[in-house]
């Protein structure tokens, strides 16, 4: 039948009243499967995947607007979502799959959630909550002694030795899976593949150079494969001859004193930019950055953000030492020497106090309390009153960090506290899994740790840690009492 036919055939039948003649429409249904991901407890740093479905139950076709992964940009790169390019439309009955990926950094509990915006008209916008926990257990960690091994010149015919160290530096056995090495010059004497190290340990690589020539130099990688979670391959460049001797490592450089200059809780910017390639004499090829946070204060839960750009975050949660490295590598694969900035990070109030504890999914807090008055008051500096309304004689209290998903910190500052005892006071508030934990808290006076302490903790218990006291000159001291007894959580004051 024709278009005009057609057409003739639908008036004819709206002429005579038919009430057989019905346009279906064809409506798409958009369902996500599974509901709610839960990747439950993971080893730190190991990745694990799960699939997510998208289904179309309709009878017509799916298209999807959009697809966004929402995570707080303290974790970003915790979760990973892929195949969203390839996710356009979906036929009825059919099915698309994205793949979603899970690598704890902390011992925290994460969430996360995808929002996708379909043609579905009745459920346009779709969410999944995410959520997953890093989970203690024994990661290995691989370091190398040297980025590059430099057999500088040798003669036709002579072979020289030369070796490199691959350490060890996490709490779980290395296995070195395999190492590539190309037909060459260059041999090793000491085959790292098959050697399973154990965590504190280390295992010496011997190489060989035996130039069959000395015209020009040689070049190659050594690529070795562990099974280190977040660096699963690592390179050694092998040099002899000419392009040896005259080749110019990469120098990396920390502005170490713009992160010394601020006090705690902040976010800084740490800058490599200052950081030099001699080789790339027309400065037109990109440095690789690679950051990492050698250790940190016994309080501290931070990690760096985006560690392989020129000028990543960091945030400075507690008062103490940070130490963090810089690895540049040029345009060739040739590793820095290690920057190292160790930048003793002090508070400019002249009371501060800070917590943390060893356990994820338990809500613990910080209180610090006037002397006169009584905890879960008005002048109780907490959570309940974060800046609570002290007489200025008295000092000026804010409560900094409230952490209630686990592990801490927890601080309160006071600035120019007077001469008064101030209670410090930690509680448990809620336990939602982690049970018993183990709690730590640092005292600062006058910008000098004074003391350190812990005590293991339940749900509503009250660790009464001590009292600071100020005399008129502003010198304090801290006096411990370090008791540990029952206190139902109370209700936040109406003040």
């Amino acid at each position: 039948m024709n278009r005009s036919a057609l057409i003739f055939a639908l008036i004819l039948a709206a002429c005579t009243g038919s009430s057989e003649t019905t346009v279906k429409r064809l409506n798409p249904e958009i369902v996500i499967a599974p509901g709610l991901m839960s990747f439950g407890e993971v080893l730190r740093l190991y990745p694990v995947t799960q699939t997510v479905q998208i289904l179309n139950a309709g009878s017509g076709a799916l298209d999807i607007v959009d697809v966004q992964l929402k995570v707080a940009a303290a974790h970003e790169g915790v979760f990973e979502l892929s195949g969203v390019d390839e996710l356009e439309r979906i036929s009825p009955g059919e099915y698309a799959e994205l793949e979603l990926t899970f690598t704890p950094q902390e011992y925290v509990h994460y969430t996360a959630r995808l929002d996708v915006e379909s043609s579905d008209e009745d459920h346009r916008f779709v969410e999944m909550d995410i959520d997953g926990t890093g989970a203690k257990g024994s990661t290995p960690d691989i370091k190398l002694s040297s980025g590059s091994i430099d057999f500088g010149l040798v003669a036709a015919g002579a072979t020289a030795t030369q070796y490199f160290t691959i350490y060890n530096a996490g709490d779980g056995v290395l296995n070195i899976l395999d190492v590539r090495l190309e037909d060459g010059p260059f041999s090793l004497v000491t085959d790292p593949a098959g050697q399973a190290i154990a965590a504190g340990s280390e295992f010496t690589v011997i190489a060989e150079y035996s130039p069959a020539d000395v015209d020009s130099g040689h070049a190659t990688d050594l690529v070795i494969n562990s099974t280190d979670p977040d660096e699963p391959e690592v390179t050694v460049v092998f040099l002899g001859g000419d392009g040896g001797d005259d080749y110019q490592l990469p120098i990396a450089k920390i502005n170490c004193d713009a992160i010394a200059a601020n006090t705690p809780p902040k976010t800084v910017v740490m800058d490599g930019r200052e950081s030099e390639d001699p080789e790339d004499t027309e400065d037109t090829e990109p440095l690789d950055y690679a950051w990492t946070l050698l250790d940190r204060p016994e309080l501290s839960r931070t990690s760096i953000r985006n560690p392989t750009e020129p000028a990543p975050e960091l945030f400075l949660d507690v008062a103490g030492v940070y130490q963090i490295e810089l690895i540049v590598t040029d345009f060739n694969g040739i590793a820095s020497e290690p920057a190292v900035c160790v930048a003793d990070i002090i508070p400019n109030e002249q009371l501060y106090v800070a917590l943390s504890w060893d356990t994820p999914n338990s809500d613990l807090d910080l209180h610090m309390i006037p002397d006169g008055e009584s905890m879960w008051g008005c002048m109780d500096c907490s959570f309940c009153t974060p800046v609570p309304g002290w007489p200025a004689a008295w000092g000026t209290p804010v409560y900094a960090l409230d952490n209630t998903s686990g592990y801490g910190p927890e601080n309160i500052n006071v600035m120019n506290p007077q001469a008064m005892q101030y209670y410090i006071r930690a509680h448990y508030y809620a336990d939602h899994g982690g049970g018993e934990t183990r709690a730590t808290a640092s005292i600062y006076i006058n910008g000098e740790l004074i003391d350190t302490m812990t005590a293991s903790m339940n749900s509503a218990h009250r660790w009464k840690i001590g009292y600071v006291s100020f005399d008129e000159t502003g010198e304090g001291s801290f006096h411990p009492d370090d008791v540990v007894e029952s206190h139902p959580a109370q209700s936040c004051p109406d003040c």
